[in-house]
Protein backbone atom coordinates (compact mmCIF):
# COMPACT_ATOMS: atom_id res chain seq x y z
CA UNK A 1 0.00 0.00 0.00
CA UNK A 2 1.26 3.50 -0.83
CA UNK A 3 1.76 5.80 2.15
CA UNK A 4 0.01 9.14 2.03
CA UNK A 5 2.76 11.81 2.08
CA UNK A 6 0.45 14.42 3.62
CA UNK A 7 -0.40 12.09 6.48
CA UNK A 8 3.32 11.40 7.03
CA UNK A 9 4.06 15.14 7.15
CA UNK A 10 1.18 15.72 9.58
CA UNK A 11 2.39 12.94 11.89
CA UNK A 12 5.95 14.23 11.80
CA UNK A 13 4.74 17.76 12.51
CA UNK A 14 2.65 16.54 15.43
CA UNK A 15 5.65 14.73 16.92
CA UNK A 16 7.85 17.82 16.55
CA UNK A 17 5.13 20.02 18.10
CA UNK A 18 4.73 17.68 21.04
CA UNK A 19 8.49 17.65 21.61
CA UNK A 20 8.85 21.42 21.31
CA UNK A 21 5.82 22.09 23.50
CA UNK A 22 7.59 20.43 26.42
CA UNK A 23 10.66 22.60 25.84
CA UNK A 24 8.96 25.98 25.36
CA UNK A 25 5.91 25.80 27.60
CA UNK A 26 7.62 27.58 30.48
CA UNK A 27 8.82 30.53 28.43
CA UNK A 28 5.40 31.37 27.01
CA UNK A 29 3.72 31.14 30.39
CA UNK A 30 6.44 33.29 32.03
CA UNK A 31 6.36 36.14 29.50
CA UNK A 32 2.93 36.21 27.83
CA UNK A 33 2.93 40.00 27.30
CA UNK A 34 6.35 40.01 25.66
CA UNK A 35 5.41 37.24 23.25
CA UNK A 36 2.05 38.86 22.54
CA UNK A 37 3.80 42.06 21.52
CA UNK A 38 6.31 40.13 19.41
CA UNK A 39 3.52 38.30 17.61
CA UNK A 40 1.60 41.54 17.12
CA UNK A 41 4.70 43.23 15.73
CA UNK A 42 5.35 40.30 13.39
CA UNK A 43 1.80 40.32 12.05
CA UNK A 44 1.81 44.09 11.59
CA UNK A 45 5.18 43.92 9.81
CA UNK A 46 3.93 41.29 7.39
CA UNK A 47 0.75 43.27 6.66
CA UNK A 48 2.69 46.50 6.17
CA UNK A 49 5.17 44.76 3.87
CA UNK A 50 2.33 43.25 1.86
CA UNK A 51 0.72 46.69 1.61
CA UNK A 52 3.97 48.21 0.35
CA UNK A 53 4.39 45.45 -2.23
CA UNK A 54 0.86 46.02 -3.51
CA UNK A 55 1.50 49.75 -3.94
CA UNK A 56 4.66 49.05 -5.99
CA UNK A 57 2.73 46.94 -8.53
CA UNK A 58 0.82 49.36 -10.79
CA UNK A 59 -1.97 46.91 -11.68
CA UNK A 60 -2.74 46.19 -8.03
CA UNK A 61 -2.26 49.79 -6.92
CA UNK A 62 -4.57 51.24 -9.55
CA UNK A 63 -7.20 48.48 -9.38
CA UNK A 64 -7.85 47.36 -5.77
CA UNK A 65 -10.71 45.18 -6.99
CA UNK A 66 -8.07 42.85 -8.46
CA UNK A 67 -6.56 42.38 -4.98
CA UNK A 68 -10.05 41.79 -3.56
CA UNK A 69 -10.92 39.17 -6.20
CA UNK A 70 -7.53 37.49 -5.80
CA UNK A 71 -8.05 37.35 -2.03
CA UNK A 72 -11.51 35.83 -2.46
CA UNK A 73 -10.09 33.26 -4.87
CA UNK A 74 -7.43 32.25 -2.35
CA UNK A 75 -10.02 31.96 0.45
CA UNK A 76 -12.29 29.80 -1.72
CA UNK A 77 -9.34 27.64 -2.80
CA UNK A 78 -8.08 27.09 0.74
CA UNK A 79 -11.61 26.37 1.98
CA UNK A 80 -12.19 23.72 -0.69
CA UNK A 81 -8.74 22.26 -0.04
CA UNK A 82 -9.54 22.06 3.67
CA UNK A 83 -12.83 20.28 2.96
CA UNK A 84 -11.11 17.75 0.68
CA UNK A 85 -8.40 17.02 3.20
CA UNK A 86 -10.96 16.77 6.00
CA UNK A 87 -12.94 14.18 4.01
CA UNK A 88 -9.73 12.25 3.36
CA UNK A 89 -8.92 12.15 7.08
CA UNK A 90 -12.43 11.07 8.10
Amino acid sequence: MIKDPLREVEQTTMRVNDFMEKKTQGVFSKYPTTFSFLVLFGVMSVLHGFDEIIFKIPLLSNHPIVVFIFGLFILIFTGSLYKRLQKKID
